[in-house]
């Protein structure tokens, strides 16, 4: 197997995996131990760290495939690797956001909406306002926007890390 499809595919897997356990576990453990954490804020740092999940699983794609290629590796080769890393982990992590949003937890867009009307609220908003942000946060996290956003935002980040990454991990030209 290609290591970009293997890498793709374990990298996808994990991070589809801290997709699923996640914000649950988080979101558990803050309101079990009372720590008033805002929604929009673990579901934030968890978005964040699937991003370091996909741009190391490049980075080691990209190793191995310049390791499967006699330590040598372009540029182009380089991005090709984590460009295919990205879809195929942008795949699952969107499979997985649908399987969390439509199985695990199929009230979690109410419950965002909920938890950001609690805050806007908290934060002496008009009711009009109130009403406007809350249409758009039901939209952001409707099951098809959290599966577009993870398919979407997988693929263009990894493709910039792949594009600086390779910058760093080729073979530079013996003058």
């Amino acid at each position: 197997m290609k290591p970009s499809v293997k890498t793709g595919l374990y990298t996808g897997l994990l991070s589809g995996l801290w997709v699923l356990s996640c914000f649950t576990i988080v979101s558990w453990f803050n309101s079990s131990l009372h720590l008033e954490i805002p929604a929009w804020r673990i579901r934030a740092y968890s978005g964040l760290f699937s991003i370091i999940i996909l741009v190391v699983g490049i980075y080691l794609g990209i190793r191995e495939a310049k390791h499967q290629n006699g330590s040598q590796i372009t540029y182009g080769g380089a991005i090709k690797t984590g460009v295919i890393v990205s879809i195929i982990t942008g795949v699952l992590v969107a499979f997985f956001s649908f399987l969390y949003c439509t199985t695990i937890n199929p009230g979690y867009a109410a419950y965002m909406e909920k938890e950001a009307e609690k805050a806007m609220i908290a934060a002496h908003d008009s009711p009009e306002k109130i009403r406007q942000q809350l249409d758009k946060v039901k939209q952001d996290f409707s099951t098809s926007s959290q599966v577009l956003m993870a398919l979407v935002g997988q693929i263009v980040i990894g493709t910039i890390s792949s594009l600086i990454i390779g910058m760093f991990v080729r073979n530079k030209k013996q003058s």
